[in-house]
């Protein structure tokens, strides 16, 4: 009897252990990658922009430990361009694999520091006595950078001064610089005193011309004469060049 109860549940042994084999899973393609400087230190904070087809398609940034990833990375050969303030940008080409995940290590290289020699004067000349008393005045409402901070920071672009900011957006713009959004919107730019109405910071003003500049996020804080009613909630850029 027991053998003929053994042989009545044969028939059902290959049903059982086909309803345990493993059940193809999909995946997307993974791409995942380091930047670090020519010394191997991490670089934190770098952004890197997947572009595929001529057109920007993500942007992400790397950790603390210099890590990034791009877990829906396209398919195919495309290109990562590496921005941080202080290193040189770097553009690498990369192909992702979808049937395995791809991993690059990036490297980039760090901007010397242009010393030069710094004459203090007690009292500064022309506009950029008006920047110094708006620092003393409006210190918690905005965010001052002086001649030595922008020397110290080396931007290869006026816009890269900002990217360190909370709050703001940095993205390529088509006439070859970026564009600066707040919350979305575009703040206003003043060059000694003089409103430019609709202009990108990159386009009106070069890093070397810059003697000070500061930056409100808001209308708080603004002195009066520079508050522009239109545009309230996304705040002014005021710079103040060398060569007033």
């Amino acid at each position: 009897m027991a053998a003929l109860a053994l042989l009545g549940l044969l028939p059902w042994v290959p049903r059982l252990v086909a309803a345990q084999q493993p059940v193809p899973v999909s995946t997307t393609p993974h791409l995942r990658g380091l930047v670090r400087d020519s010394s191997g230190a991490a670089v934190p904070e770098a952004e890197v922009t997947v572009i595929a087809g001529g057109t920007a398609r993500r942007q992400v940034a790397t950790d603390s430990a210099g890590h990034f990833e791009v877990p829906d990375a396209p398919v195919g050969r495309i290109a990562l361009d590496v921005h941080r303030l202080g290193y040189q940008a770097r553009s690498v080409e990369v192909v992702v694999d979808s049937s395995q995940r791809t991993f690059v290590e990036i490297v980039l290289t760090a901007l010397p520091a242009q010393l030069e020699e710094v004459l203090v004067r007690p009292d500064p000349p022309g506009r950029l006595r008006e920047f110094y008393q708006h620092r003393q005045q409006r210190r918690s409402f905005a965010r001052f950078l002086e001649l030595t901070d922008i020397r110290r920071l080396a931007p290869t672009s006026s816009s890269e001064l900002f990217r360190s900011v909370p709050g703001i957006t940095i993205r390529a713009s088509s006439t070859g610089g970026n564009t600066i959004r707040v919350r979305g919107c575009q703040p206003t730019v003043w060059v000694d005193g003089q409103r430019i109405p609709g202009a990108e910071l990159d386009d009106v003003v070069q890093p070397n011309d810059i003697g000070g500049i500061e930056f409100y996020p808001s209308s708080a804080g603004i002195p009066p004469q520079y508050l522009d009613p239109t545009s309230r909630l996304c705040g002014s850029i005021l710079v103040w060049t060398r060569s007033q």
